[in-house]
């Protein structure tokens, strides 16, 4: 999968997930600063992805996790190392 559709299929994971407007949301858009997602937020974003991609994140993950692009590296790399 290109970067391009991870990119647009974590937009509607937010989009649908914690009700952010996909129009807002960039690859650099900050999770908490730029798109108000709070720690239960940020929990059910990363089991929706993990639904949706088939994948755990590891606790070091999401730890670093700060910026949408972080949440695409995290993917990319997941989907690349199968």
């Amino acid at each position: 999968m290109e970067r391009e559709k991870i990119f647009q299929e974590l937009k509607n994971i937010l989009r649908d997930t914690v009700a952010v407007d996909d129009e807002n949301v960039t690859m650099d858009s900050d999770l908490v600063a730029d798109l108000n997602l709070d720690s239960l937020d940020l929990v059910d974003l990363a089991l929706s992805v993990e639904q949706v991609f088939g994948f755990e994140f590891n606790d070091e993950q999401l730890k670093d996790i700060k910026t949408v692009k972080d949440v695409v590296d995290i993917i990319e790399s997941y989907l690349y190392a199968r």
